[in-house]
């Protein structure tokens, strides 16, 4: 696959020149509006054959829900239709408001006060800029770059989004001109190897797997002894906290990692999916800590509406925020953490100025119609009532 961005200062523009450039066939993986008021559309089209028919089929069923949503999108844009992400706000909040929205987030109380504390010295009545000036003073905040500095290692639960994580960050090292390496230990979970090569096939980037500790070790070492300065990207299979022999697992590959030449030693990142239970999410983030890690990635921010487990994890295990998962798209799926950035995201999310979704309501357990085996919205046609 070749992936190019195209700037330009409408989205219609940017569209003919893409299109231009590299026909129809090319696969839209994400649009961003640039802070100068421009739009960046990032494009991906096939750059090498393929002759196998079973990975055509699951590109394209791969890529396909992204492509209409992006379409919808587009379309919407092209008209002339107002985006509604809430981004857009008016001055003149207060310090009730800011105590509101953390409310709303789930901030624990002392945390909230806190923050409430710090944005009080703030000069001024907007309370992003408050809240960001808050959330700098409270957190640590260390992002990562476009290119990677060094070869990292990606640990977390079950379900964190390790393994799309691990793509987003080499899908934006390529796009800046850097050359990676795939490494996968994930030998356990169904399929993994395969969804690890789809995404750096995408990316025209190679996968080595390994299996276990003294594999990698191994692996690092003769990367080493050859002179293969690239940084690697490491994924690792998912650590359940409640089972002993992952944890240990997890831990002998991070030794690994560390045992490498001082030159290529591979930093542990955690990464955690936002919207969790406070607690579970507390107790992830001591246990990245306690392996080494400094910072850790954030997932899925753009499919959870509060925080508040997020800021309390990372303020217990005094980690840095390293990036924050904001699209679904390999291309513009991540965004460097900030102060701002948690900000607008705290905001935005609260139910001051975010859009609820629309609940069907459920009928009450005592109707007659509600015992339609198990399904809570009525009989379906399929159903004998």
């Amino acid at each position: 696959m070749r992936l190019r961005r195209f700037k330009a200062a409408n989205m219609r523009e940017a569209m003919a020149r893409l299109r231009e450039e590299m026909g129809e066939t090319a696969i839209i993986i994400s649009t961003e509006d640039l802070p100068d008021g421009r739009v960046e559309v990032t494009a991906a089209s096939e750059r090498r054959k393929d002759t196998s028919t079973d990975r055509r089929q699951t590109e394209d069923t791969a890529f396909s829900p992204v492509r209409d949503q992006l379409e919808m999108r587009l379309k919407a844009r092209l008209r002339g239709e107002a985006r509604a992400d809430g981004t857009a706000r008016g001055p003149g909040f207060v310090s009730a408001d800011l105590a509101a929205i953390l409310q709303d987030q789930r901030i624990p109380e002392p945390m909230s006060e806190r923050l409430l504390n710090a944005a009080s010295a703030h000069d001024g009545d907007d309370a992003e800029a408050a809240l960001a000036h808050a959330l700098g003073m409270v957190l640590n905040f260390q992002p990562m770059g476009e290119k990677l500095p060094g070869s990292i290692m990606l640990i977390g639960t079950p379900g964190a989004g390790k393994t799309v994580t691990a793509a987003k960050l080499a899908a934006r090292a390529v796009l800046a001109g850097q050359q990676v390496d795939f490494i996968t230990t994930d030998a356990v979970r169904s399929g993994a190897l395969a969804q690890f090569k789809a995404y750096a096939d995408v990316l025209n980037q190679d996968v080595a797997d390994v299996r276990g500790p003294d594999e990698l070790a191994l692996m690092l070492d003769t990367r080493a002894e050859l002179g293969r300065a690239r940084p690697c990207i490491i994924d690792t299979p998912a650590t359940n906290l409640h089972d002993r022999a992952e944890l240990d697992h997890t831990a002998r590959l991070v030794v690994a990692g560390r045992s490498a030449t001082p030159d290529n030693i591979v930093e542990p990142v955690g990464v955690l999916a936002a919207g969790g239970d406070i607690d579970d999410m507390t107790e992830a983030a001591q246990y990245f800590a306690q392996l080494g890690c400094r910072r850790v990635i954030i997932t899925r921010t753009d499919a959870t509406r509060r925080l508040g487990g997020t800021l309390a994890a990372l303020a217990t295990a005094r980690l840095a925020a390293a990036e924050f998962g904001i699209k679904p798209y390999l291309a513009g799926g991540l965004a460097a953490a900030t102060p701002r950035r948690l900000a607008t995201l705290a905001i935005t999310k609260s139910a001051t100025s975010a859009p609820r979704p629309n609940i069907l309501p459920r009928r009450p357990l005592g109707d007659a119609e509600a015992d339609t085996s198990g399904d809570l919205f009525g009989p379906s046609e399929s159903t004998p009532a």
